[in-house]
């Protein structure tokens, strides 16, 4: 089994999931292999072309749609584990009609706050995007820094972006990444440009530290907000158990009615289809996505579940903020249709990296470097 999670509590929940599975199947072991999510991609590639593919792969499929349609990833439609999904998950990880991942947990990218900070200087949630950069005056005003980040890696600069493009922004134009791949320009989407300058403006000085250290900033109260995907919950837990933390949506918009939380699968897991332990490996995925299972991953991960019925009451405070907000905003399901793949997917996120740690790069100058990296993928 091959992975790129980083946080402690994934880490944890990953260590239970195994040792769990193991002791009901003593007679398999499970190995399990960390790697780095900056080269992740390039190094599951190598190891399907070299014919040294792990059994199992933590991915979500649609990041992963070639190799699905170069028949190296199991389709595993009909299996009645994966029926344990809702419908929104089970849409995620279907690609052309067919299912070849299970997730897990649900990841909704918000915005973390500490409650007592706020309370404190008489803040209340903000709705609207012009709230939003008053809150961020309001805290800078009283000595403490608005938002942690962290854009040493690439978990970071993700959580920032994907928080603040893909709810509202996004779904101005949901089917952009397909037609983006297909010879679209960035600049067709005036929602690009509009969260860029939004980044650009919230944006600090946070280019030396990791996601791990703004978790840490923003958990012992140094910030009074951290944007991220709530899959970060479980770290600043971790840091500080004690905090006193909510959740809300991000707020892009001036209308309120207009905002949208980004909602995804999260942690997500295929099995290779060249796989030599296929019954074990189909195995251990029945056993993850059983509700009892799944109800101690969420409850160390400080995640949604991915699947129907799974009790949350173990849910810490802030998660329970943040299935409220699921409940009742509007959602922006943004991996139930296309994604970038391959070498878009690579261009975008290197991009994207340049821009987080230029402060100089403008967001028309991200825009052609964008159409110019896609323009090079095509070919």
């Amino acid at each position: 089994l091959i992975h790129y999670l980083t946080e402690t509590a994934k880490l944890q929940a990953l260590d239970d999931l195994v040792a769990g599975f193991q002791e009901e199947y003593p007679d398999v072991t499970v190995n399990v292999e960390a790697m780095s999510m900056d080269n992740y991609t390039d190094v599951i590639k190598l190891r399907f072309s070299t014919d040294e593919a792990p059994d199992i792969i933590f991915g979500q499929p649609k990041s992963y749609s070639d190799l699905v349609e170069n028949g190296l990833i199991k389709d595993l439609s009909g299996y009645d584990f994966v029926s344990r999904m809702t419908d929104s998950s089970q849409e995620c990880v279907t690609v052309d009609g067919k299912q070849y991942g299970v997730a897990l947990d649900q990841m909704c990218n918000v915005v973390f706050y500490n409650k007592d900070i706020f309370e404190e200087l008489g803040l209340s949630i903000p709705t609207t995007y012009s709230e939003f950069i008053s809150t961020c005056q309001a805290l800078e005003d009283a000595g403490i820094t608005a938002c942690a980040a962290g854009y040493t890696d690439d978990i970071g600069i993700g959580a920032n972006w994907y928080t603040i493009y893909y709810g509202s922004k996004w779904n101005q134009a949901p089917d952009n990444a397909q037609e983006l791949m297909d010879g679209a320009s960035f600049g067709d989407y005036p929602g690009y440009t509009e969260a860029l300058e939004q980044w650009r403006e919230i944006m600090v000085d946070y280019k030396t530290i990791d996601t791990a250290r703004a978790e840490q900033l923003f958990a012992t109260g140094e910030t009074g907000m951290i944007i991220i995907g709530t899959w970060g919950l479980g770290a600043i837990l971790d840091f500080n158990p004690e905090g006193n933390f909510g959740g809300f949506t991000y707020p892009s918009e001036e209308n309120a009615d207009d905002v949208y939380i980004p909602v995804n699968i999260d942690d997500c897991w295929m099995v290779s289809e060249s796989t030599d332990n296929e019954e074990a490996a189909l195995a251990f995925l029945e056993y993850a996505s059983r509700s009892d299972v799944n109800a101690e991953w969420c409850g160390t991960t400080a995640q949604l579940s991915a699947l129907e019925g799974v009790p949350t009451d173990n849910l810490p405070a802030a998660a329970q903020d943040i299935a409220n907000e699921v409940a009742t905003k509007k959602n922006a399901a943004w991996a139930s249709l296309s994604t970038f793949v391959g070498q878009y997917s690579t261009v975008y996120y290197n991009v994207l990296r340049d821009f987080a740690l230029d402060d100089e790069m403008t967001a028309e100058e991200l825009i052609q470097a964008m159409d110019d990296g896609f323009a090079t993928a095509r070919k």
